[in-house]
């Protein structure tokens, strides 16, 4: 188990050192001139004075040394938490990472822990009816995985704003700050986003638990007079959980940078927005900085979820 964790450990840091490097040369190959951009200089238009005031400013900004050099200096500094300061705003970016970080980090948790404690009860009742209406039932739930987010979105915005403007608000508040006012804001765009997820959670719960029903453990386990609820929530669903774990997991990682859409339509200041408005004003740097930070937190996540894994599965753990 040691060696399994420290190569996976081993394997989290190389990814994300491979990840760093793409998204640091990515931002490279963006056409254009950043320092024509914050200079406000135009070399095709201005001639050779121009021209060599803006060599001067890539000089003092570091941009005309190696690709390489540049991106190891940041890659050390961005693990010590540094991720230098923005070339539009001259503003240092951790500060605006770390403010943004726990807002798509308390979104995300609230629609994990929506979606879970709807998903797996429905999972579960389905493999405990298997064939039945309950099970059959189950493909209308797939309806909200074909529906875009940025629909469910808009309509539970309207309605909300229509019928119950006392549970909506588009101002985000910091659940340090005011509990219900957060409430407020986080609620709506968790249920919208757990509508998306809750059918994958339950489909996946469903299959594993029909699967984990039909082992001899459990059969043994009805002959001796074991009660069905302890059977299927106690034995059954805790052999279960692997996948479903592994699944969340993956899930938690792609919705922390991956709720852009959500986080625009109900005005929420998280790290997927961060990193659309700098790609949009071309603050590359703060869009490298919330990139790495949103890959960090998916593969520091999966890390987690592997180590876990043999835990919850004996099986795995024996393998």
């Amino acid at each position: 188990m040691t060696r399994f964790a420290i190569q996976r450990l081993a394997e989290a840091v190389a990814a994300l050192i491979v990840i760093s490097f793409l998204v640091f040369g990515l931002a490279e190959l963006v056409p254009g001139d950043i320092a024509e951009q914050i200079a406000g200089l135009e070399v095709g238009q201005a001639g050779k004075g121009v021209e060599q005031e803006l060599d001067e400013f890539r000089e003092r900004l570091g941009l005309n040394r190696p690709f390489v050099v540049r991106w190891g200096e940041w890659l050390v500094k961005a693990a010590t938490g540094d991720f230098g300061t923005s070339l539009i705003t001259g503003r240092e970016i951790a500060p605006d990472v770390v403010a943004a970080f726990p807002v798509s980090l308390e979104l995300t948790i609230v629609s994990l822990l929506i979606a879970l404690l709807i998903g797996i009860p429905l999972g579960v009742y389905a493999a405990a009816h298997f064939g039945g209406i309950a099970d059959r039932l189950r493909g209308i739930s797939l309806i909200f995985l074909s529906i875009p987010t940025f629909v469910t979105g808009v309509v539970a915005v309207l309605l909300a704003s229509r019928y119950f403007p006392a549970l909506y608000t588009s101002q985000y508040v910091r659940i340090s700050k005011d509990l219900t006012a957060n409430l407020r804001a986080i609620l709506l765009p968790s249920i919208v986003v757990a509508l998306a997820i809750t059918p994958m959670i339950a489909q996946m719960t469903r299959a594993t638990m029909v699967e984990s029903l039909q082992e001899g453990y459990i059969v043994t386990a009805r002959a001796v007079g074991v009660h069905e609820r302890r059977i299927r929530y106690v034995h059954a669903l805790k052999a279960a959980l692997g996948p479903v774990v592994t699944l969340v997991g993956l899930l938690f990682g792609s919705l922390i940078g991956g709720l852009i859409v959500t986080e625009e339509i109900f005005n929420l200041p998280g790290l997927g927005r961060l990193v659309l408005n700098a790609v949009v004003r071309r603050d590359f740097q703060v869009a490298v900085a919330g990139t790495w930070v949103i890959a960090a937190v998916y593969v520091t996540v999966n890390l987690l979820v592997d180590l876990l894994y043999p835990v919850l599965d004996p099986r795995q753990r024996a393998g």
